[in-house]
């Protein structure tokens, strides 16, 4: 979100103006290197993994596997694109990671454009909205071909509660979050 790169640049020093989206967060007045953090309540986050990965990644070179994980992922960001309710939180080796209710994040009113699921409807819940990206990711998935030849499977679990975000470190800093509802 907006609130993020804000902090982001804030931390690093590269930008010493805040936005106004940062100031609505009340982070107008946030020294450089200083923590902010910002509770959120019933977010709903998402997680996807590849279904034999680590034995694929083992039997392939790394350029391939490289290739294989932005194909899927440029693919995972594009579904994310598609709802303002959703944000790509992060990726980890094979996991992406979706917040769908963050608040702040993306708050423009939204449209549902995934084709297959747009007769639902564009007034849902974060947590329908992030249900409904792990059912177009699922289905992504499927259409891709791993370097050693077997179908793409993912899983996908979705969990909903309190997190709490904000900008971790100064070199490389990234928005994170945190709480039982990530872990």
């Amino acid at each position: 979100p907006a609130v993020a790169k804000d902090l982001i640049r804030k931390q690093s020093g590269q930008d010493l103006t805040i936005s106004k989206s940062a100031r609505d967060f009340g982070l107008g007045h946030m020294n450089l290197g200083s923590l902010v953090a910002q509770m959120h309540h019933e977010v709903t986050i998402l997680f996807t993994d590849i279904v034999g990965f680590t034995s694929m990644s083992q039997t392939v070179a790394p350029q391939q596997v490289m290739e294989f994980l932005h194909e899927l992922f440029v693919r995972f960001d594009d579904l994310v694109g598609r709802d303002s309710l959703l944000w790509k939180v992060e990726t980890i080796g094979d996991a992406f990671m979706v917040a769908s209710g963050l608040e702040g994040v993306r708050t423009k009113s939204r449209k549902l454009t995934i084709s297959h699921l747009s007769s639902i409807g564009s007034s849902l819940c974060p947590a329908t909205a992030a249900v409904l990206f792990g059912k177009s990711a699922l289905a992504e998935a499927r259409t891709l071909t791993m370097p050693n030849s077997m179908q793409c499977q993912i899983r996908a679990g979705v969990h909903t509660g309190d997190v709490c975000s904000g900008v971790v470190g100064t070199r490389m800093p990234r928005y994170c979050l945190f709480g039982d509802t990530v872990n």
